[in-house]
């Protein structure tokens, strides 16, 4: 997996890395409406879903772990 631009994300709320972030780094985060109904970034945390500055790259998620 690379890097890539972040005007190539899917924005269909499929979660995905993004970073960096002046915020937050690299974090897990969709593209999808927010509280206010506008289409945003949007990081899941513990305190429900918060807007994150529009990142510069993205990448898919890597598989989970077999148990």
């Amino acid at each position: 997996m690379k890097w890539q631009p972040i005007e190539t994300a899917p924005k269909d709320g499929t979660p995905i890395l993004v970073g960096p972030t002046k915020r937050m780094g690299i974090c897990v985060a969709s593209y999808d409406k927010d509280d206010d109904g506008l289409h945003r970034w949007l990081v899941d945390s513990l305190h429900g879903q918060s807007n994150i500055y529009t990142p510069t790259h993205w990448m898919p998620l890597p598989e989970p772990p077999t148990l």
